[in-house]
């Protein structure tokens, strides 16, 4: 940090960041561990290639609302905090882009960056993701529960930008999807089995088993447990939703 304050010009500091790309290599194990072997984006384990870590503000450059480039967040080059592990395709689709909301003020060195108000989602804020769903298509959408324009607008700004439509991830969604789907109508008609019978052991045991294998799509470590999960909700049986709970 005090290399990159001392720099005597923008090309200078680009050297030294671009020296020192290491530092934030180094830390990709542990940001693949933290996040299940997932990209913190898409929650894909495979289809999204190699795997980068992402500086969340750019730190070279950062392109506004509308493409202008202004310089980027090189004080946070070396920032953990900056760090997201990320997909190549998805890093790569992003690139520099990190505009604001119109009339919010980007900070400069030393500046508090909450004051900013970005226009993508941030995967390690805990309210962004879920401003994210999916449909049985495998698509990804804004979630159908968000009642401001702006989040809503971040979200769909955030699946382009992003490639979140990227066709090898819709795929994978869409069997994820229809395999929730069929774990579920199994979990509904042992619940049936049970009503009709509820002295009956086994019964009761079913039930269990049954919504055992709808647990496991939605367990945080599953690649593409969000899509499980905006299933569960999609079936709008309360019964159904109880196992987000559990």
């Amino acid at each position: 940090m005090d290399q990159l304050k001392a720099a005597k010009d923008k090309s200078a500091r680009e050297a030294i960041i671009d020296a020192n790309s290491a530092h934030w290599g180094a830390l990709k194990d542990w940001l693949l561990e933290i996040s299940h072997q997932k990209c913190w984006f898409s929650e894909a384990k495979d289809v999204f290639n190699h795997w980068h870590v992402e500086h969340f503000r750019p730190k070279k450059s950062a392109r506004d609302l509308e493409g202008n480039e202004v310089e980027g967040y090189w004080w946070l080059s070396f920032d953990w905090t900056n760090y997201r592990i990320c997909g190549s395709v998805g890093n790569s689709k992003k690139g520099s882009y990190f505009p604001l909301r119109a009339g919010c003020l980007r900070v400069g060195i030393g500046g508090d960056i909450r004051l900013e108000d970005p226009v993508l989602l941030d995967p390690s804020d805990p309210d962004d993701p879920n401003l994210l769903s999916f449909n049985q298509e495998g698509d990804a959408i804004a979630s159908p529960f968000i009642d401001d324009a702006w989040e809503r607008h971040r979200a769909e700004v955030s699946i382009k930008r992003f490639k979140l439509d990227h066709d090898p991830l819709v795929q994978k969604r869409k069997i994820i999807w229809s395999e929730c789907h069929s774990r579920i109508s199994r979990y509904c008609q042992e619940l049936a089995t049970y009503k009709a019978d509820p002295a009956n052991p086994i019964a009761r045991h079913a039930i269990k088993e049954a919504a055992k294998q709808v647990r496991k799509l939605l367990a945080a470590d599953e690649e593409f447990s969000a899509v499980a999960r905006a299933c569960v909700l999609f079936e709008g049986d309360e019964r159904v939703r109880k196992l987000l709970a559990t």
